[in-house]
């Protein structure tokens, strides 16, 4: 390729990437002022400057949008949390994550009631959800799986279902955090610690 088709394939590119992260601030503002129910593509596509086609060339729903927003932010902030990770005892590993996800969703707490009311039932056949819970559960096991290599849990622990009940109970504390009136910066770690605290003491190894 020339030089010069090459500076034009350079611009298309930034073009699209300038383009989509207006669409994304756009579809996030929208959330947060007036619901995830209320926004329409349409109007999202009027905030961002664009026509409503060229909006369903980067995402058809807003669905879309509203996962793409959380898969983008919410997974810089776990390769942060993996990138990071102390060479510690599994509860602290874990903390590391959760507190990462956490401290995401203090950004915008009027944008994290939104991922928590809304994802959970969005179709994941559609719109790859399902994808990114299961690269972040195997993640989590390997954390687990490294615990009981290491003699910290119990040889026989099952993986699948502790990741499972472990992410569970970060994300009621985050619902409960959430919910309340006016929320603290975070939920208290404390609370968050020792609920996992005492998953983890079922399945520690025997000494």
């Amino acid at each position: 390729m020339s030089d010069r088709g090459q500076d034009r394939s350079g611009r298309r590119e930034r073009g699209k990437r300038e383009k989509l992260g207006r669409i994304r601030v756009a579809a996030h503002r929208l959330f947060v002022k007036q619901g995830f129910e209320r926004t329409t593509t349409r109007q999202i596509a009027a905030e961002a400057d664009i026509g409503a086609g060229t909006l369903f060339l980067y995402a058809p729903t807003k669905e879309d949008l509203l996962v793409q927003i959380f898969q983008d932010e919410a997974g810089r902030a776990v390769e942060r949390a993996f990138a990071h990770m102390p060479q510690a005892p599994l509860l602290e590993q874990l903390l590391a994550v959760f507190h990462a996800l956490i401290e995401f969703h203090a950004a915008d707490p009027a944008l994290a009631r939104v991922f928590v009311k809304e994802l959970p039932f969005v179709d994941d056949s559609r719109h790859g959800l399902a994808h990114f819970m299961a690269q972040l559960y195997a993640r989590l096991g390997g954390l687990v799986d490294a615990a009981k290599a290491s003699g910290e849990l119990a040889a026989d622990a099952p993986v699948r279902l502790l990741v499972q009940n472990l992410f569970g109970i970060y994300f009621q504390q985050l619902q409960l955090w959430l919910g309340a009136r006016a929320p603290e910066p975070r939920p208290e770690d404390e609370r968050l610690r020792e609920a996992l605290e005492l998953q983890l003491r079922a399945v520690r190894a025997k000494e």
